[in-house]
């Protein structure tokens, strides 16, 4: 198993490579991380990545999983010719990408079947459409009929900002039958999200206890945020397993790659390990930098909740603080909320 895995005290079962093939996009959406010209790597390039996987994945005894992303992934020249070798590979691929057509969808599922196709929303209509174009709600609400009719996996999210706190329910109610999930991250304030705004604490907190009760009947909401597993120990109920199933999971059984080969602990904000160009993954991974991601926030250190959320250090990131010293601002657990500097 993965070498750190003593850092959460049980063990890891697989490997995520969130590898944003390009930046283009046919959208620009107001909150969007990163909009700046990198190359993309050639076939050649692409499947010596795969390799160079396989090799760290077999070295820690864990599956590999790749999550293709951009910008828009079908974007990347080389897209169709990596999902036919992934597939022929025996990785298990997901997508994070933009809406796509019938017959993409189709022949989709007929080269590398993916766990998941998960697209974006921000809210109801008009909402969704001020941040990421006119027409892209319908266009989404389409994508998502198609690919339930054609037995493609949807998951559908939602970047949350304090603006749309009242959208997300509603839009819940708007999906079902639609999609088989819905979550959301937090807005992270770098990039085009810089200037837009997030919740406050006591705002945030409120929010997470009006989501978790609609959990119960909505079979859509998914509880990926960490912090609902500071909601559910106040109410007796056990912690779930966060972002990534070990709490945030960044440079420990998760990291992100750029088209440029930079590899980063997680892509929402600048935490760069080095490039993939000039150094393997496994001397990525055993790296000082990995390992300080994968430690955290010291403010975290003491807390008996780490193992499942050592909140999101993105947003930490975003609001001027040190995510490996700070504490998540949106944090409630009852010694942050006293004003100690460390839980």
């Amino acid at each position: 198993m993965i070498r750190e895995r003593w850092l959460f005290g049980r063990s890891c079962r697989s490997f995520t490579l969130q590898w944003h093939l390009t930046h283009a996009c046919a959208f620009h959406c107001a909150h969007c991380y990163d909009r700046s010209d990198r190359s993309s790597p050639s076939l050649g390039e692409a499947l010596r990545i795969v390799a160079d996987l396989q090799v760290f994945c077999a070295r820690n005894r864990v599956a590999p999983h790749v999550c293709l992303s951009g910008g828009d992934p079908l974007a990347y020249p080389h897209f169709w010719a990596l999902c036919e070798h992934l597939s022929r590979e025996d990785i298990p691929l997901s997508l994070l990408g933009n809406p796509i057509a019938p017959h993409q969808i189709s022949r989709l599922l007929e080269t590398a079947t993916p766990r998941s196709y998960q697209v974006s929303l921000e809210g109801l209509e008009e909402y969704n459409d001020r941040i990421r174009g006119a027409g892209h709600y319908r266009q989404c609400l389409r994508f998502l009929a198609d690919a339930r009719r054609l037995g493609l996996r949807t998951h559908v999210m939602l970047t949350l900002g304090r603006g749309n706190l009242d959208q997300v329910l509603p839009l819940a109610e708007e999906l079902r039958g639609l999609t088989h999930r819905l979550t959301f991250n937090r807005l992270c304030q770098v990039g085009g999200g810089a200037s837009m705004e997030i919740p406050t604490q006591a705002e945030y907190e409120a929010f997470l206890g009006l989501y978790h009760e609609q959990a119960r009947s909505n079979p859509l909401l998914g509880l990926k945020d960490n912090l609902f597993s500071l909601l559910r120990v106040r109410q007796g109920e056990a912690p779930r397993g966060g972002c990534t199933g070990h709490g945030c999971g960044a440079a420990f059984n998760f990291v992100a790659l750029l088209p440029d080969g930079e590899v980063h602990a997680c892509r929402k904000f600048p935490s760069l390990l080095g490039n993939i160009g000039t150094r393997t993954l496994c001397e990525l991974y055993e790296g000082p930098a990995a390992r300080a991601y994968r430690r955290g926030p010291e403010a975290c250190l003491a807390c008996s909740l780490r193992d499942h959320c050592k909140g999101c250090m993105a947003v930490t990131h975003g609001q001027g603080l040190d995510p490996l010293r700070h504490c998540d601002p949106h944090c409630f657990h009852p010694r942050v909320t006293a004003g100690l500097s460390a839980i």
